[in-house]
């Protein structure tokens, strides 16, 4: 029995998805809702391309090269947006031997977990 194309998409997707989503958090350094974003247009274009990705030796790869171009194009747009500054803004340095700056870095220190 011959599987229809939208069932093939699917299996793949719900195989390869988890996979994507790992490589696109490391992407983007941990954003979460980036990287569900990412994916999304990764599995939206591989479906409209599914009739001739499919024949690919391996989809999977073709899927995440897909992603990390997606990513890429999703950083340029952003860098793009982003103005220099023609003088950094002057501002008082926190001096690095100042006792109180030291303890309130530890305190939030503290508070960042440990492992993921």
């Amino acid at each position: 029995m011959r599987t229809s194309r939208a069932e093939e998409f699917k299996e793949f997707a719900a195989g390869r998805a988890s996979h994507l989503y790992r490589s696109a958090c490391l992407l983007t350094s941990g954003d979460v809702h980036l990287a569900e974003d990412l994916v999304q247009e990764t599995l939206g274009r591989m479906y409209v391309l599914w009739g001739r990705a499919r024949r690919i030796d391996n989809p999977a790869a073709y899927a995440q090269t897909v992603l990390v171009r997606i990513f890429l194009t999703h950083r340029r747009r952003r860098s793009a947006g982003e103005r220099p500054l023609a003088e950094l803004p002057e501002g008082a340095p926190a001096d690095p031997d100042d006792p109180a700056l030291r303890m309130t870095l530890l305190r939030a220190l503290a508070l960042v977990p440990h492992a993921l």
